[in-house]
């Protein structure tokens, strides 16, 4: 064989491959890395401290946790081109639930069980709803959210009570010298290698690209879309047991933040709006650059409502670079 044709060996080979799969992923794929750097470099040249200050890893994984978990799951909902705002309602209940029943020991883990069963029940009730009866899911979702919401309020009227001291323990701190909410992250993104490529990620992105082909292809639809959900229903229940841990106290509305933010981080790491693809590792890097935004607008010494005007304006541009590379990708299809 000749030496034009030869394959690359060994590290040029997997040079290779990434840079096949970058290119095949488009810009849309590269934005959130974008985000994250250029954000991360004009806070570093106006308020160092922020970036490499004493805890400020720790601080900003803290607070990238929750909503790294809910993004991840509404990241496989909205490959089937659904959405899941019940995840606020889950978050909710699961902080309230936390902070009103006192455990330890052994009554600690069931009761972790039993909240995190509690999502999976919520985005069951989703699923079948969109799968089954075929309604939208905003709709279905918008009514479970207020569901979730009136036990969240019928249980904790109000923000307070105390969440179990050795849940706060476990969430707080380091191990082997790095901070636990690192740790978590890592393992979110870990587990969307793990996934990335499998038979379930693959039918939800069918799904969201074209469902009827993917039902003449044999993707069960209804079973991988109840899946998606049920999912969903877990990450937010998981999200909702570290905010209860991390603020030591349950709250009612605590979940409400994470509703549009989740939908925001899940769009910021390019996942498109019309389904079919992304990525739940983009997600997570797209919920980091949502939340720098705050830090950016604190090292400008701006009044806090341009956090919210910043947030909106970057959600609108990372939905224009979605729309765009899918118009674009639509145009390649038919030429």
């Amino acid at each position: 064989m000749s030496a034009t044709t030869a394959e690359p060996l060994g590290g040029d080979r997997s040079a290779s491959a990434l840079l096949a799969r970058l290119r095949r992923a488009g810009v849309a794929a590269w934005m959130p890395y974008v985000y994250v750097a250029s954000l991360g470099l004009a806070i570093w040249l106006l308020q160092p401290a922020l970036i490499d200050g004493p805890g400020a890893v720790d601080v900003r994984f803290s607070a990238v946790v929750p909503l790294a978990l809910v993004a991840f799951g509404q990241t496989l909902v909205m490959f089937t081109r659904g959405i899941d705002l019940a995840v606020g309602g889950v978050i909710s209940t699961v902080t309230a639930l936390l902070a009103t029943r006192g455990a330890d020991g052994a009554s600690l883990w069931l009761l972790l069980a039993a909240v995190v069963a509690l999502g999976g029940v919520g985005g069951l009730v989703n699923g079948v709803a969109v799968a089954v009866t075929r309604l939208q899911p905003f709709i279905v979702t918008l009514a479970t959210w207020s569901i979730f919401g009136g036990v969240a309020l019928l249980i904790l009227p109000q923000e307070g009570g105390a969440s179990p001291p050795a849940l706060t323990e476990a969430v707080l701190g380091s191990w082997l010298g790095v901070p636990k909410a690192l740790w978590v992250v890592l393992a979110l993104l870990a587990l969307w290698l793990w996934l990335r490529d499998s038979r379930l990620i693959g039918d939800l992105r069918a799904i969201g690209s074209d469902e009827q082909r993917a039902r003449l292809i044999g993707v069960p639809i209804a079973r991988r879309t109840i899946q998606a959900y049920v999912l969903s229903g877990l990450f937010a229940a998981l999200a909702g047991i570290w905010i209860a841990a991390q603020t030591g106290s349950g709250s009612p509305t605590a979940g409400d933040p994470y509703i549009l933010s989740s939908v925001a981080a899940v769009v910021l790491g390019g996942t498109s709006i019309f389904g079919g693809t992304g990525s739940a590792a983009a997600s997570i890097v797209g919920a980091i650059a949502f939340l720098m935004i705050p830090d950016l607008i604190a090292a400008l010494a701006l009044e806090s409502f341009w956090s919210t005007f910043f947030q909106g304006a970057l959600l609108v541009a990372a939905v224009t670079v979605s729309s765009v590379a899918a118009q674009l990708k639509r145009r390649r299809g038919r030429s």
